[in-house]
């Protein structure tokens, strides 16, 4: 399913209505109910340090209270990730059993949680990618010329 873009963004022609619709449904998005500040109880330590660090930041974003579960999400799998590193630092890789090698279960944490947090990221404007796509500074310029100066036809004519 493609993103919408916001009223802002949008490159092709719309009509008035179409752009009164687009800006409608733009200022009740500004009206959803604001994320809480405060993290969910569920959180672990290093989740909730998480939603702490970002949450400043989420408020610059189009980011509401409907998104709970994605941001708790995210942080859980933050945090599932940054405890999977520090068990690593004191387990070897390759862990040797009585039927041979395996590779360390911390790993498959590391990269589940990690592959996680790249897809939960850019629904959250987490990545640079998404915030260019939501923050897009360029609006088109308005064009000063009448119809007749863009076709180079005297209004006489």
């Amino acid at each position: 399913m493609a993103q919408r873009k916001l009223l802002s963004q949008q490159k092709s022609r719309l009509t008035t209505e179409a752009q009164e619709t687009k800006q409608a449904t733009e200022e009740a998005l500004q009206q959803l109910t604001k994320l809480s500040p405060e993290p969910p109880e569920w959180l672990d330590d290093t989740a909730t340090k998480e939603w702490h660090r970002i949450f400043p930041l989420l408020q610059e974003l189009p980011v509401a209270s409907l998104d709970l579960a994605l941001v708790s999400a995210y942080c859980t799998a933050y945090s599932d990730y940054i405890n999977a590193t520090i068990r690593m630092k004191n387990e070897d890789a390759i862990i040797v059993t009585e039927r041979g090698t395996k590779l360390n279960q911390n790993h498959a944490i590391k990269r589940d949680s990690l592959s996680q947090l790249n897809s939960i990221a850019p629904k959250l404007g987490i990545t640079v990618e998404s915030r260019l796509k939501i923050l897009d500074p360029s609006k088109e310029k308005a064009n000063d010329k009448s119809v007749y100066e863009m076709f180079g036809i005297d209004d006489n004519d």
